[in-house]
């Protein structure tokens, strides 16, 4: 079965997002991830979708949905805007199995699509297994901004040259 990269509708998969978040944010934080918190990442989510329809996309395989990717478009102090992902997931038993590269292969053409020449994230200290997934696939650590500190646990910054 192949994998499908496809616009959501995030209420549509609310009970994913609400998975995808928790165990992401556990990962990260090594805590359990606020009701509150959860509540405004979906709210952005949604906001973010409705502003533009392909930036909030799903993996599937079959009807199945196994992975998901939130695009945003952000702004440095010098007002330089560049391509942001605010949320990579792939559930763990499709881990292995091309999901990721799929969603990054999307998240490429998307920017790209903007104009962009670049795209970013930031991955937690404690997630060692994605932060080897991001190198592998091509991301690098971005030595100006690495190391940010968020709640108390260091974030790197990572960029995906597009070319």
């Amino acid at each position: 079965m192949e994998i499908c990269i496809r616009p959501i509708n995030i209420d549509d998969y609310h009970d994913f997002f609400v998975i995808a978040h928790k165990e992401t944010y556990r990962l990260t934080f090594q805590d359990e991830i606020p009701k509150e918190f959860l509540l405004q990442e979906f709210d952005r989510t949604r906001n973010n979708s409705i502003s533009n329809e392909k930036s909030v996309v799903g993996a599937f395989f079959g009807e199945e949905i196994v992975g998901l990717a939130i695009h945003e478009v952000r702004a440095d102090s010098d007002k330089h805007e560049y391509g942001w992902i605010h949320f990579y997931y792939v559930s763990q038993d499709f881990r292995r199995l091309g999901v990721g590269a799929e969603l990054v292969r999307y998240s490429k053409e998307y920017f790209k699509r903007l104009g962009f020449k670049e795209f970013c994230l930031r991955t937690g200290e404690f997630n060692t297994n994605a932060q080897a997934f991001y190198l592998k696939i091509g991301f690098k650590h971005d030595t100006n901004e690495d190391k940010a500190s968020l709640g108390g646990v260091t974030e790197y910054f990572m960029r995906y040259d597009i070319t």
